[in-house]
Parts: structure tokens; C-alpha cells; sequence
């Protein structure tokens, strides 16, 4: 019986630790809705949707003469006590913690990965200003200018 007890505690403390809700912030709704921008010869879209309290899912397209050349599947989730931003692609999939928040610009950092080790949002009204770098504030980055679509 005491091991039962144990049992039954400990799946509650995990349920409450890894089960809490997002704190306050209206950033991450803000994200959800189809974003579209030039990028090169193509066009480069992403369209996120809320799933739940604290989790939102999104897809990443490019596109170039009519067809899609490349597709990722992302989520951004609260969990544990941070913010993650999963991203999968045909290549696997990689998880970015949110390192930090500044003026409605929120930079996720994965330092183990190869290419891009940050990620950084920033929304201003219909604008989706995004990057992706090598984690060296002058080193190799992209840049995504993107306006709200839908």
C-alpha cells in the first residue's frame, strides 16, 4: 500500500509540475494566422495555429515556380517551465528553448545544433520579423520579413 501511495504521489507532482499553464503573455497568440514574405526567386510562408493553452503548431513552406521545395513542421509548447520551439524536417527534428524575451522579440537557442543554433520573432501589428543565425551576433544569418496573409 505505501508503494502505491508513493506511486500515486509522484504521478500527481509530475502531472502538476510538467501540466502547468503558460504564464500570461499574449505573444504567442499574437503568432497564430498565415505569414507570408519574398524570399529569393520564391515565397516563403509559415502558418501557425493555437492547439491549446500553451501549445500552437505551425508549418513552414517555400516556394519557388509553383511548386513547394521544402516543408517543416514546427510547435512552439510550454513545457516544464519553458518555452520550446520544435522544429522537423526531412532531416530529423531539433528542439530550441526560448533563451529569452525582449520587446515582443522572443529568441529560442539550441547551442548543440549544427545550423541555426538561435531562432528570433518579432511581431509588430502584421509584420513577422524572423531570423535564424549561427548563435554569433556577426556571424552567418537569414533573414525573414514577413506580412500577416490571413
Amino acid at each position: 500500500m505505501k508503494h502505491l501511495f508513493a506511486l500515486c504521489s509522484g504521478l500527481i507532482l509530475c502531472t502538476v509540475t510538467f501540466a502547468q499553464k503558460p504564464p500570461a503573455d499574449p505573444w504567442p497568440d499574437q503568432l497564430v494566422g498565415r505569414w507570408q514574405g519574398a524570399m529569393g526567386d520564391g515565397t516563403y510562408a509559415e502558418e501557425w495555429r493555437k492547439v491549446s493553452d500553451g501549445t500552437y503548431e505551425g508549418v513552414a513552406t517555400m516556394h519557388q515556380n509553383g511548386r513547394t521545395v521544402s516543408t517543416e513542421n514546427t510547435r512552439l509548447t510550454w513545457f516544464a517551465g519553458n518555452w520550446l520551439y520544435i522544429a522537423a524536417t526531412g532531416h530529423g527534428t531539433t528542439c530550441f528553448v526560448r533563451a529569452s524575451e525582449n520587446n515582443g522579440t522572443w529568441i529560442f537557442q539550441n547551442n548543440e545544433h549544427d545550423f541555426p543554433k538561435r531562432i528570433g520573432y518579432t511581431i509588430q501589428g502584421d509584420a513577422l520579423n524572423a531570423y535564424i543565425d549561427d548563435g554569433a551576433d556577426n556571424g552567418k544569418r537569414m533573414e525573414f520579413q514577413l506580412k500577416r496573409v490571413e
